[in-house]
């Protein structure tokens, strides 16, 4: 998801279109095998993608960690499988849970200060970059195809 428009891509389609796909095809990292998954095969993946992003997601001050891409990522997946129905797993979010930053609840480093400080857009950015040249460096391509 990260790197490239897959979730972007899913979060514009219709609830029509959504029930209409039919899969997805896309190379595998260990690889570059491509793969095939099904409609069902996928909406399974992105419940167990869901459940992965829990243990990137921060313990405290989502407020001001909420920029962090895992978070982002998970709050449109989380929405995503919503909308379209297929939330399979038992995650549970509202976003009312986020809580203000609490005296000493955040470590006190440059790199945490200047996180928390990026817009949205920025952190997005900065990691789709990071995804994309990890990828090149190991020979993997992000490209993919939904099957409509």
């Amino acid at each position: 998801m990260v790197g490239t428009d897959f979730l972007s891509r899913l979060e514009a389609a219709s609830e029509e279109e959504l029930g209409a796909l039919r899969g997805l095809s896309c190379r595998r990292v260990l690889d570059n095998a491509e793969v095939h998954l099904s409609s069902e095969q996928l909406w399974a993946h992105l419940n167990y993608q869901l459940i992965h992003l829990i243990d990137f997601l921060p313990a405290t001050a989502w407020q001001v960690t909420f920029s962090d891409y895992f978070a982002v990522f998970f709050v449109r997946l989380h929405a995503l499988l919503q909308r379209a129905g297929k939330l399979l797993a038992g995650v549970a979010y509202q976003p009312e849970w986020a809580k203000p930053l609490l005296p000493n609840s955040r470590p006190s480093s440059w790199a945490h200060w200047v996180v928390d400080r990026l817009p949205v857009r920025v952190n997005l950015s900065l990691a789709g970059k990071a995804i994309r040249g990890y990828s090149a460096e190991i020979g993997h391509s992000l490209d993919y195809a939904l099957l409509w």
